[in-house]
């Protein structure tokens, strides 16, 4: 998984030193969900989405943004003639027979995902990072001192989305379409 900030960046945004290893841990784990909330990667992905053929002219790829569409296979053989415009794939011919017994197999090899991560990307998963960081585990809400008593608040620790991040990612999301 390709992180979406440094280790020096995420230093600079604490304004402190840091372990490098754990830094770089927690960066990571912040990029991937992210890009998972997001329902998008900063990082080109290559992929090969299969599914049951359709007489259909107009096949939505489940992949936001599709940037190139290398080979389109109908039960193997390579099939032409389709457009790619944004996410959607066009062939008037359709991509295939669902009904035959066995259905036909309908395979998209193709590219998706951003060239690389944007300063609003970086900036929601700096603050996840940061948050992971100083705080990597479930963090005390009450302590008591006679007849010692603790309170651990569940959810406050580890990596999980800010309120800046999931507004950010669910910006970024697109519309399911059928």
């Amino acid at each position: 998984m390709v992180q979406y900030a440094t280790a020096v960046e995420l230093a600079s945004y604490l304004q402190q030193d840091l372990d490098t290893s754990t830094a770089n841990l927690v960066l990571t784990l912040a990029s991937e969900q992210f890009s998972r909330a997001a329902d998008a990667w900063w990082a080109p992905q290559t992929v090969t989405y299969t599914r049951v053929g359709t007489w259909r002219t107009v096949l939505v790829l489940p992949f936001h943004p599709v940037t190139a569409v290398s080979a389109v296979r109908l039960n193997t053989v390579a099939i032409t003639g389709h457009t790619l415009i944004e996410s959607t794939l066009y062939r008037s011919a359709g991509f295939g027979t669902p009904h035959a017994n066995p259905p036909d197999k309908l395979e998209v090899d193709l590219t998706h995902g951003y060239t690389e991560a944007t300063d609003d990307v970086k900036a929601a998963v700096l603050d996840m990072a940061a948050q992971a960081y100083v705080t990597p585990v479930s963090a005390v809400s009450s302590e008591s001192i006679d007849d010692y008593a603790v309170r651990y608040s569940a959810g406050n620790g580890g990596v999980q989305l800010t309120p800046f991040a999931a507004d950010l990612a669910t910006s970024y999301r697109v519309p399911a379409v059928a």
